[in-house]
């Protein structure tokens, strides 16, 4: 991004003109999630605080609307469960924000199973859910149903099993919506690298590109995908949030969380038939999100869960 011409202007709009650019970091899909739907940097400028600047890849433009990534980042921030943004330019896909310090790392599956973490983590994603509405309202559904129309075309490879786990979503989509859903802002995404860990414990939440209107059971699914494959240890984590080891609601996030896998695996198939970065191993993404899911719909509990809901 050393010489984009629009990212230069976004630093000037906050007064950083003339900054140093950091290389850019390398996107990564598999075995860590970063850096893959955006070019990020840093930007650093003598007597000013450094910023973190990302600008969505051309590849992802199916997939993210810059003004509603910018619109959930901005809330999450004022909330100070995320950096805060500083500057956002919808038509050329720019997001600037606060950089945080040298103490703070990418989340892990072992270190946000901690349980101090892993509380900090359920409550930053509740404070989330009382902002005030986002714009964006398509549920994991719609989203399943968007990027099965897109990967609908002879260039996209689709295993066999995307098919009958499509068919089991479609069941999940019909249960919630029979059973109501009371839509709040989430995060909506799971990926432990989208979670950074500083000091005692505190966590922030980053990439808020998939944050939409969706049920609370969807944040915890995505979550317990993530952390907590045994019941066990989820309907703990379901009590932390929200102060019982309630069965229903372990049903419903069990089953958000594969239709959310589903929707990942999607996006890893469609990216790569269609990205132009080869070297980013999208299809072996896609293909384990792809088994997570089924470990849920082809698993001895799913048609208890579909009760459940």
């Amino acid at each position: 991004m050393q010489d984009d011409s629009a990212v230069r202007a976004a630093l000037d709009a906050i007064g950083l003109a003339g900054a140093v650019l950091s290389p850019e970091i390398s996107g990564v899909v598999s075995p860590i999630h970063r850096a893959v739907e955006n070019h990020c940097c840093f930007a650093f400028l003598d007597g000013r605080q450094p910023v973190f600047v990302k600008r969505r890849r051309a590849d992802m433009a199916h997939f993210i609307m810059a003004e509603h990534a910018a619109e959930a980042s901005r809330k999450a921030g004022e909330l100070d469960i995320a950096p805060r943004l500083l500057h956002a330019d919808p038509v050329n896909a720019i997001l600037v924000f606060e950089a945080l310090g040298d103490e703070w790392a990418w989340g892990r599956a072992d270190v946000l199973r901690r349980p101090q973490v892993l509380e900090n983590l359920l409550k930053a994603k509740r404070i989330f859910h009382k902002a005030a509405p986002l714009r964006e309202t398509r549920s994991v559904f719609d989203l399943v149903a968007g990027y099965r129309q897109l990967a609908d075309a002879p260039d996209v490879i689709l295993p066999a099993p995307v098919l009958t786990v499509s068919a089991a979503v479609e069941r999940i989509a019909e249960a919630i919506a029979a059973a109501g859903v009371d839509a709040v802002p989430c995060h909506a995404d799971g990926v432990s690298s989208n979670v950074m860990v500083g000091h005692d414990h505190a966590v922030r939440l980053v990439d808020f590109e998939w944050a939409r209107q969706a049920d609370p059971a969807h944040d915890l699914g995505t979550v317990l995908a993530e952390l907590l494959p045994f019941d066990g240890e989820a309907l703990l984590a379901i009590e932390m949030a929200t102060g019982r080891p309630d069965a229903q609601v372990l049903a419903r996030a069990r089953l958000y969380g594969a239709a959310d896998d589903l929707m990942w695996a999607l996006w890893g198939f469609i990216s790569a038939a269609r990205s132009p970065r080869k070297h980013v191993e999208f299809f072996k993404y896609a293909e384990w999100r792809l088994l997570r899911a089924r470990t849920v719909v082809e698993g001895p509990r799913f048609d208890m869960w579909l009760k459940r809901v």
